[in-house]
């Protein structure tokens, strides 16, 4: 892995490169996630990918763009230097991002706008952490959980405008956050405990979702940070549908 700093729009943002394949990938973690907690997905993947990863974690900012939109302009302008034909995929906040970017993308249960009162998405994340802390989601899980967790309220108490900006601008009507991308591999989980089935239905319903493939799988939120080796799997099947690789194959060797 190496890493460099990039300067853009205001931020100073540490850039992680895995791999050296000519195959690209643009990863974005979930909200303030470092991108060491998916390690050891990002090794695996980057046996087949050169994967760049912006660090926008609440480790090492003091403050965050306040909106989707700002987010995607920032790592835009880091993308179009580091990685200009990549195709984006990302974890939660960041799988809402790449979504808003109009070309190929995977997303891996994104935060899509949903008008619910702060305590409730609060309670969402308390009870996805004690699953984890539980073990229910591996153990690979237990350790996350105690770690985002401090992650979280440290800055919830001492840096709050990194946080509560990003939170409550999905607070909204789902049609007022479109998503653009219109060839896209959306990896939904069934038992999510961030979102509800049908506020993911409002969602693509609202947006439109042709070109874009739902597959539901049998996960919790945070998997691709707790199943690594299914992470790197689902981001080899998804990055052959959206670029049309899987299709090239098949039709090789008929």
């Amino acid at each position: 892995m190496h890493l460099e700093r990039y300067e853009a729009r205001g931020f100073e943002v540490p850039v992680e490169t895995w791999g050296s394949s000519k195959k690209t990938l643009v990863f974005v973690p979930g909200l303030g996630c470092h991108p060491r907690y998916y390690g050891r997905g990002l090794e695996r993947l980057s046996r087949d990918f050169r994967i760049v990863v912006p660090d926008l974690s609440f480790a090492t900012h003091t403050r965050l763009p306040a909106e989707p939109s700002e987010y995607l302009a920032l790592l835009g302008d880091i993308a179009d230097d580091l990685a200009p034909d990549a195709v984006w995929c990302g974890h939660s906040f960041g799988a809402l991002v790449a979504l808003l970017r109009p070309g190929a993308a995977i997303a891996c249960a994104p935060s899509v706008p949903v008008e619910l009162p702060l305590w409730r998405t609060v309670a969402r994340a308390v009870w996805l952490q004690a699953r984890e802390y539980l073990g229910l989601e591996g153990r690979i899980g237990v350790t996350y959980a105690g770690r985002i967790m401090v992650d979280y309220v440290s800055t919830a108490v001492t840096r709050p405008g990194a946080l509560f900006p990003a939170v409550r601008a999905l607070k909204r009507p789902s049609g007022e956050l479109p998503l653009e991308s219109r060839h896209a591999v959306v990896y939904l989980c069934a038992r999510d405990e961030m979102y509800r089935t049908a506020e993911y239905d409002r969602y693509f319903t609202a947006c439109g979702h042709a070109g874009v493939t739902i597959e539901e799988l049998p996960d919790g939120h945070d998997w691709p940070i707790t199943r690594p080796e299914r992470f790197a799997e689902r981001m080899r099947l998804a990055w052959e549908r959206v670029t049309g690789a899987g299709a090239g194959a098949a039709a090789a060797a008929d």
